[in-house]
């Protein structure tokens, strides 16, 4: 580290003391307010809330204020369960910073939108609304000092959060290239990883947004080269990555495990659109499939009646199809999910609200992105009656 550059201890500190004067809170293992020093940096990093126990059991890079490069995600990479975000987070930084330098991870200012401690965020003595106010006015101050060009966002719930306490109304603008990521999430498929921008109040500017699955949720699954390649491109767009002043590793190996150690691997560099890794574009899960795996997205009937009705076109029409209720991507950033019964399309408002105007189908109630098709027994759409 250079001597000249240090964090800002006096900085840190009084914002420590007016969250505990307004929160009440002063012992912290109520609260955490800093994973890593505050200085800077392009990139800033934020969770939802700290979990862990109020018994005083919770790991913490430093007592005091990080005032020798103390970080979290880099102290306890290798704790496992014990501190199961720092493993992948630390790895995941390294692939789309393009780093081989922990001192340059040590640079990656670290914190939450909500700075209650909670086992989850069910488990908040307060609203997430309510202590994501809290926490507003020294969270402001923590944008402000780091000023970073993009702010990287830890679970869609630290996303919303976010952008309901520190984004203009109105102003979030989901970016539709690259598309959204989507993975398995029991019922539900998850966002896990998401390229929006919107008008920041405390910047007085419009600052990229970029959203990622938790990574000690979703870091070990296949999908997530798929999200990492996604988030290294938007970062070198960005000029975020490489990470200024440090040693470029090209393109790093596969995901580690938390705990693991490895050694960044010399691949070439990813290209500025990266392409889905082969494995997740053609391999779904056995128990996934209800059709053949041998079957091109192409063939399928009723996704290809979906597709002529409303002029759409697959992003990859050899890709194999995953089965009913799968996401498929097409062109555009659009996805749709062919289901028994119906298909649901997702896409830009404006088009859905167009598509429901001229009968072709019905605009969900609970979504304004999704319009509904039904499909007739031979999966042939049906009009709306």
């Amino acid at each position: 580290m250079d001597a000249v550059d240090l964090p800002d201890i006096d900085l840190m500190s009084r914002l420590d003391a007016e969250f505990r004067a307004t929160s009440g809170l002063t012992d912290r293992r109520f609260y955490k307010i800093f994973y890593s020093a505050i200085a800077p940096a392009p990139l800033l990093v934020l969770g939802f809330n700290p979990g862990g126990e109020v018994d005083g059991t919770d790991l913490n890079a430093s007592s005091s204020f990080y005032e020798n490069w103390e970080h979290d995600y880099v102290d306890f990479r290798r704790h496992g369960k014990q501190y199961s975000l720092a493993g992948p987070a630390y790895d995941t930084l390294v692939q789309v910073l393009q780093t081989t330098s922990e001192d340059a991870i040590r640079r990656v200012p670290a914190t939450n939108v909500i700075f209650r401690r909670s086992r989850h965020a069910a488990a908040l003595n307060l609203t997430a609304r309510a202590a994501a106010h809290e926490s507003a006015p020294v969270l402001a101050q923590i944008l402000r000092a780091v000023d970073p060009a993009a702010i990287l966002l830890l679970g869609s719930t630290a996303f919303r959060a976010f952008v309901g306490e520190h984004c203009e109304s109105g102003s979030l603008v989901v970016n539709a290239e690259p598309p959204e990521i989507l993975g398995a999430n029991g019922r539900h498929d998850a966002c896990l990883f998401r390229s929006a921008h919107a008008q920041v109040p405390a910047l007085g500017r419009d600052v990229p947004l970029l959203m990622v699955g938790h990574p000690s949720t979703y870091a070990r699954r296949e999908v997530w080269r798929e999200v990492v390649a996604s988030l290294r491109a938007e970062l070198l767009r960005l000029g975020v990555s490489p990470w200024p002043g440090t040693v470029v590793g090209s393109a790093l190996s596969s995901m580690a495990h938390a705990g693991d150690r490895r050694t960044p691997s010399r691949e070439p560099a990813p290209p500025s659109r990266p392409e889905v890794p082969a494995a997740v574009r053609r391999l779904p899960p056995a128990d996934a499939l209800t059709t053949p795996s041998q079957r091109r997205q192409s063939q399928v009937e009723p996704l290809r009646a979906v597709l002529s009705l409303l002029g759409l076109a697959l992003e990859d029409p050899d890709a194999a199809y995953p089965g009913r209720g799968k996401v498929i991507r097409l062109a555009g950033g659009r996805r749709v999910y062919i289901n028994a019964g119906h298909a649901d399309v997702k896409a830009p408002a404006h088009e859905i609200a167009a598509w429901d105007a001229e009968g072709l189908g019905n605009t969900r109630p609970d979504s304004a992105l999704y319009l509904r098709i039904m499909l007739d027994s031979e999966g042939t759409p049906r009009r709306p009656s």
